[in-house]
């Protein structure tokens, strides 16, 4: 009795053609999706005055192309969506920033979306904070130069 072999699975040298070729499909297709997410991010800013709807669907695109080739949106990028409601922020038309801070926590960058109310807060590496490291760091190795 001859044995079929199961499913779609290649055997032998054709294998490691197989993976080559996929990898580099792969890696282009994921130069290709971040070059495609930086324009419409770009078309999006630059449509929202005229038709802020427009420039949702952009953002909405955008998130898809991002998530089906499995690349992340660059952080710079990734600030100007609201987290809660997916909606573009634009400062003075749906989203307010103001800069908070904390005694013993530092400043941060509390961003408010008009849309729905969602707040985000960004911490921003101020003076406070640098401190508030180093005495950490100072304490750690004196407790470990004692031991």
């Amino acid at each position: 009795m001859i044995k079929m072999p199961r499913g779609n699975r290649m055997k032998g040298p054709h294998k490691k053609k197989w993976r080559k070729n996929y990898k580099k499909r792969h890696l282009l297709m994921q130069k290709l999706a971040r070059g495609r997410i930086e324009v419409l991010m770009d078309m999006a800013k630059k449509k929202h005055s005229e038709d802020p709807e427009l420039a949702n669907r952009y953002v909405n695109i955008t998130r898809n192309i991002a998530m089906g080739t499995k690349v992340k949106i660059p952080p710079y990028l990734k600030r100007s969506i609201c987290h809660n409601c997916k909606e573009l922020l634009v400062p003075g038309r749906n989203m307010r920033f103001r800069i908070n801070k904390k005694k013993n926590y530092g400043s941060f960058l509390s961003v408010t979306c008009l849309s729905c109310g969602h707040i985000t807060r960004y911490i921003v590496k101020g003076r406070a904070r640098r401190e508030k490291e180093e005495n950490n760091d100072e304490q750690s190795k004196t407790s470990y130069n004692s031991n």
